[in-house]
C-alpha cells in the first residue's frame, strides 16, 4: 500500500466561525496545519503517492502542499460527497490497496503506524479504523456493529443500540472491491434507522456496507490512541490537547540553540524546545514543558502554563499568563496582565488585562479588560448550537470561539459557549449572550443610558 487519497473537499459548515476562511484540512493545531501533521504521518510510514481531494477553498490546500513532494492537490467541481470523489479519483489508481483518509482527522503516528500494519496483515478486502462509542453520540456519526473484529453493519447516525463503535475517517480499501462498491452508490445513505433523514450525498460508508452486503470481509481495528474528527470548534481544543499530550507532554529533554537567550532569573520547570534567536527574559516562569518558536520575546514577568506551544515571532510580556495546554499563534502579542487559556491563531493582539478561555481567530483583537465567563448561572453543562441543532460537548463546551479578523471592544463580556463570526465588531461593555453573526457589528446605543442627577447629598450631607 504505497498510495493514500487525503478527503479535502467539504466545506466543513459545522465548524463555524472557522469554516469561512479554512477548509478544515488547513485549519492549525499545536501550530501545524492538520494536512501537513498527516501528510507527515503518511510519508514516515512509507506512503509513496498522496492525492490531496479539494474543491472548497481550494487554493488554500494548493498553498499548503506547495513543494512537498509526492503530495498532488486535485480540484474537483462540484463533489457530490465522499464517494462521488473516490470514483472519479479511482482512474489515477494502480494500486491494488488503497488508503483513504479524511482531511480532517487529528491523530498521532502511531496510531496510523498501528493500523497501517495491521491492515497489511488482516488479508481483508477493507479494513476500518474505529473506536468504541463509550460517550460518543452515534447519532453524530458513521457507526458500526461490529463483533470479533467483523464489521456486520455500517449505519449512518444511528441511534445507539444498533451500534458498538464509531467510524474514525481511516480505511484500507482493495481498490477492485471499492470500484465496484462505488459504481453500486445510490448517491446517498440508504443503510439508516426508520425515522432517520440522511442527505442526498454519496458517502464512502454506503459503499463499505454494499462490500458488507456483497460477502466481502470488512475488518475493524480499534485506534491505539486517541482520534479527534474536527467537525464543530470545540473538536480544536480536543485536538491541540490530544497532539500537546503526545508532542510536549512527552519531552524528555530541553533543545536550545547557542542563538537563544535566558536571563538567570527565569525560572523554566520543564523541558523546553526553542526556536532560533527566542529571549526568555526576566522573571519569566514556565511552569512544565514548552516548545516557543524562532525569535520570540518572552519577557517581564510573563508565565507560560506547562505543556504549552508558542508560535513565532511573538512578544509575550508584562506579567501575561498562558494557561496550560494552551497554543498560542505566530506573530501573537500577549502582554500586560492578560490571561488566555486555550488557541490563538496568527497575527492576535491581547495587550491589556481582561481573562478570555477559547479559540481566537486570525488577526483579531482582543481589547482591554475582555472577559469571558467560564460557568452558567445553573452550574450545568454548557449546551451549544450547530446548524440549529442543539449540542452536548463533552468538553469545551462552555469556550468562547472569536472567528477570524474581528474585534472586540473594552471590557465586552462573553456568555460561556457562544461564538462570535468573522468580520464582526463587539463594541465596548457589550454582554454577548447568543452567537453573533458574521459581518455583525454589535454597540450599545448611547440614547439608552439613564441619567439621573447626583452629588453629595445622594451620601447624607
Amino acid at each position: 500500500m504505497k498510495t493514500a487519497i487525503i478527503l479535502a473537499a467539504g466545506k466543513g459548515s459545522k465548524l463555524w466561525p472557522y469554516n469561512e476562511y479554512w477548509p478544515k484540512a488547513a485549519l492549525p493545531v499545536a501550530g501545524k496545519p492538520v494536512l501537513h501533521r498527516m501528510i507527515g504521518h503518511l510519508k514516515s510510514l512509507s506512503i509513496e503517492r498522496i492525492i490531496v481531494a479539494a474543491a472548497y477553498l481550494d487554493k488554500r490546500l494548493k498553498s499548503l502542499c506547495h513543494g512537498i513532494e509526492g503530495v498532488e492537490v486535485v480540484s474537483l467541481p462540484s463533489p457530490q460527497g465522499t464517494a462521488d470523489t473516490l470514483e472519479r479519483l479511482l482512474p489515477m489508481i494502480n494500486d491494488e490497496k488503497l488508503l483513504i483518509v479524511y482531511g480532517d482527522i487529528v491523530t498521532t503516528q502511531a496510531a496510523m503506524q498501528s493500523f497501517i500494519r495491521q491492515s497489511s496483515e488482516s488479508g481483508s478486502d477493507a479494513d476500518l479504523l474505529v473506536k468504541p462509542l463509550d460517550k460518543d453520540r452515534a447519532q453524530d456519526w458513521f457507526c458500526a456493529n461490529v463483533n470479533n473484529k467483523m464489521v456486520l453493519q455500517i449505519y449512518g447516525h444511528p441511534r445507539p443500540h444498533y451500534v458498538n463503535h464509531r467510524l474514525l475517517g481511516v480505511y484500507a480499501v482493495r481498490t477492485a472491491a471499492l470500484q465496484s462498491a462505488l459504481a453500486q452508490n445510490p448517491g446517498f445513505m440508504t443503510n439508516v434507522n426508520v425515522g432517520v433523514m440522511p442527505p442526498m450525498e454519496a458517502a464512502l460508508e454506503q459503499s463499505l456496507q454494499i462490500m458488507i452486503e456483497d460477502g466481502l470481509r470488512v475488518t475493524a481495528h480499534c485506534a491505539e490512541t486517541d482520534v479527534v474528527d474536527l467537525d464543530k470548534p470545540w473538536h480544536l481544543l480536543q485536538a491541540a490537547q490530544l497532539v500537546l499530550n503526545d508532542e510536549i507532554k512527552a519531552l524528555k529533554e530541553s533543545s536550545i540553540p547557542d542563538s537563544a537567550a535566558i536571563h538567570p532569573s527565569a525560572e523554566i520547570k520543564g523541558q523546553v524546545v526553542l526556536g532560533e534567536g527566542v529571549i526568555i527574559g526576566r522573571n519569566v516562569q514556565i511552569k512544565g514543558n514548552a516548545r516557543i518558536g524562532k525569535g520570540t520575546i518572552v519577557d517581564n514577568g510573563a508565565i507560560i502554563g506547562g505543556n504549552s506551544v508558542i508560535g513565532d515571532n511573538c512578544v509575550i510580556t508584562d506579567y501575561c499568563r498562558i494557561g496550560d495546554f494552551s497554543v498560542i499563534g505566530n506573530r501573537n502579542r500577549i502582554g500586560h496582565c492578560a490571561e488566555f487559556e486555550g488557541i490563538t491563531f496568527d497575527n492576535v493582539s491581547f495587550t491589556h488585562y481582561g481573562e478570555v478561555f477559547g479559540v481566537v481567530g486570525t488577526s483579531t483583537d482582543i481589547a482591554a479588560g475582555v472577559t469571558v465567563g467560564v460557568l452558567r448561572f445553573d452550574d450545568l453543562p454548557q449546551m451549544q448550537k450547530v446548524q440549529g441543532r442543539t449540542e452536548y460537548p463533552e468538553k469545551f463546551g462552555n469556550a468562547v470561539y472569536f472567528g477570524d479578523y474581528a474585534r472586540t471592544g473594552i471590557a465586552s463580556l462573553y456568555m460561556p459557549g457562544v461564538k462570535i463570526g468573522s468580520n464582526s465588531v463587539i463594541g465596548p461593555a457589550v454582554l454577548v449572550e447568543k452567537d453573533v453573526p458574521s459581518h455583525t457589528l454589535i454597540h450599545l446605543d448611547q440614547q439608552q443610558l439613564v441619567k439621573k442627577e447626583w452629588g453629595a447629598h445622594r451620601y447624607g450631607w
